[in-house]
């Protein structure tokens, strides 16, 4: 049976994804609570020991959201190279906003407040290879191929290729001695710094997401395909990650552990996309029961999904550094942070519609002067901090340490 055509003929509002972006950002935003406000043992540090969240964080946590990234530039009306450049910027530069006030300033009041070089150490983390600014340069990777013409099979191979240059960068690449120079390269491949969302790694994603929106449009019968999807790629998935989990693969890094996580390499970025799809095609099938159309609220925040991400990091990494300068540890006890999710998830909610309402605030729309301003003072302060920070620190916090928690 045709499953396309050769022109569009599914356009419109796609329940499933505004689906697949709400469970992205919700999941995303749990899992941070959980990571970020929870003590963590070290003895079962890997997700493979772990529990459910542990492991549907590693299958289906940021590739999701990386793939639903991929599928908005394919539904851009603006699609240009010029255009996908500027919108990096705008990423790049929201990115380091958060930073700011996610991770420097808090750090750095704790700094002046305590004395203890575990928080000035923190503050650093305003340079970093966080999803925000690996965002920012998948945008200036799009304009790259765009510009060079390149197929969307041409650009999701383009992916694949540097998602294993990656893993053998791993191998073949030592970390440059000078930590700032390997927190930039950091951006591209893992490094001893704070690498978290690598580009050669994870673009792949992006790929993957812009290639499906290319065919979106030109599905014939939505339902027939999801149930093929879903009878191929679930019980390959399923087999693929009971083999991942209980055996070590060759040459992968071992499941659950930071560097794969962060890496995401060769079959298990295969996987994932594969997953992806089987999510989407069950999403189909559940769009389906609501004749009237999803609810408003259950499609509320991937219209926002940015500003959820944003908001709920300033309402999570705050508290943990309170935690620590007036508790010495995090929470032990996993019913605290889980309650406290909810309320993150209210707030981020409450706090959108201040601002629709009132401020309307909207980094994307400011213009001129004001662009100009806000622009320049990120910057300056990203660069002010490190400056301050940078000749102070001898020992840096990141993830393969984490970050000098006691």
């Amino acid at each position: 049976m045709k499953y396309f055509d050769t022109k569009a003929v599914n356009t419109g509002r796609q329940p499933e994804v505004d689906l697949f972006k709400t469970i992205a950002i919700v999941f995303m935003i749990l899992s941070h609570v959980m990571m970020d406000l929870c003590v963590m043992d070290t003895s079962t540090a890997n997700a493979a020991n772990g529990g459910v969240i542990d492991y549907l964080v590693l299958i289906v946590g940021a590739p999701c959201f990386m793939i639903c990234m991929g599928i908005g530039m394919r539904y851009s009306r603006n699609q240009s190279p010029i255009k996908n450049i500027i919108r990096g910027v705008g990423l790049l530069t929201v990115g380091q906003c958060l930073y700011l006030f996610r991770d420097a300033f808090p750090n750095l009041l704790a700094y002046w407040c305590t004395g203890r070089k575990l928080f000035l150490a923190n503050s650093l983390l305003v340079i970093q290879a966080d999803i925000l600014t690996f965002a920012g340069l998948s945008f200036f990777l799009i304009a790259l191929f765009k510009k060079l013409r390149l197929s969307d099979g041409a650009i999701l191979a383009c992916g694949f290729v540097l998602n294993l240059l990656g893993l053998l960068c791993w191998y073949v690449v030592q970390s440059p001695s000078n930590y700032l120079m390997s927190q930039v390269l950091g951006f591209f491949i893992i490094t001893n710094a704070e690498s978290y969302f690598p580009l050669f790694c994870n673009f792949v994603f992006v790929a993957f997401g812009y290639f499906l929106g290319g065919y979106y449009p030109r599905i014939t019968d939505k339902d027939g395909l999801s149930t093929w999807i879903m009878l191929i790629c679930g019980p390959f998935c399923a087999v693929y990650y009971t083999l991942r989990i209980l055996f070590p693969f060759p040459i992968l890094p071992e499941f659950g552990s930071d560097v794969q996580y962060s890496m995401v390499p060769a079959t298990d970025a295969l996987a994932s996309c594969l997953v992806s799809l089987f999510i989407l095609a069950f999403l189909h099938k559940i769009c389906k029961l609501f004749k009237k159309g999803l609810p408003g609220w259950l499609v509320y925040p991937s219209a926002h999904i940015n500003a959820y991400y944003c908001i709920s990091f300033l309402l999570i990494m705050p508290l943990h550094t309170l935690l620590i300068v007036t508790r010495g540890q995090l929470f032990e006890n996993e019913l605290i942070p889980f309650a406290y999710f909810f309320v993150v998830m209210f707030l981020c909610y409450l706090i959108i519609e201040i601002n629709a309402r009132t401020l309307k605030f909207d980094v994307a729309k400011l213009k001129g002067k004001k662009q100009i301003i806000f622009f320049t003072a990120v910057w300056v302060l990203t660069f002010a901090v490190i400056i301050y920070a940078y000749p102070q620190v001898e020992e840096y916090a990141n993830m393969w340490n984490n970050y000098l928690l006691p």
